[in-house]
């Protein structure tokens, strides 16, 4: 596993796969905890949730598809600066009438992660050593960014 954290490449991309979950899963749990704190229903959570979940329903499939048509440098470049993008509205929300927009940013930040962990495990051959492949599947499935929140 060392020998495969070696090669640059795959490092930097699991290292930054690393970095981004880990703030996605501190988003995954402060929203349901805003939302809670400004409204105080459990229901109102749940439309979070919902909004989380639908575009794995909605996009999961068709994402893939066109990951597998574009460049993917570009690709992962491109959605992580989009995801970066898409959760500065959550800084306008001081209100319940603004609540909505925790709902958009999170169909938004979900459906980016639709695209993105596609991207990310087809660029996992072309980052490393083929001899080194299996031992970087297995870090890649070890990783946090296996289970990517908003997925």
């Amino acid at each position: 596993m060392i020998a495969t954290l070696r090669q640059r490449d795959f490092s930097l991309l699991w290292f930054a796969g690393l970095i981004s979950i880990s703030g996605n899963w501190m988003l995954q749990i402060a929203l349901p905890v805003a939302v809670y704190t400004l409204t105080g229903s459990t229901l109102a959570v749940g439309g979070m949730l919902l909004a989380i979940t639908l575009p794995g329903i909605l996009f999961g499939s068709l994402a893939g598809v066109f990951v597998d048509r574009w460049e993917r440098r570009r690709t992962i470049v491109i959605v992580n600066l989009l995801l970066a993008l898409s959760i500065l509205p959550l800084l306008l929300v001081h209100s319940v009438d603004r609540l909505w927009l925790v709902y958009v940013v999170s169909f938004v930040q979900s459906t980016l992660s639709q695209f993105f962990t596609p991207v990310e495990n087809a660029m996992l051959p072309l980052l490393s050593d083929p001899k080194l492949l299996v031992s970087a599947n297995a870090l890649k499935l070890a990783s946090p960014s296996a289970q990517y929140c908003f997925s």
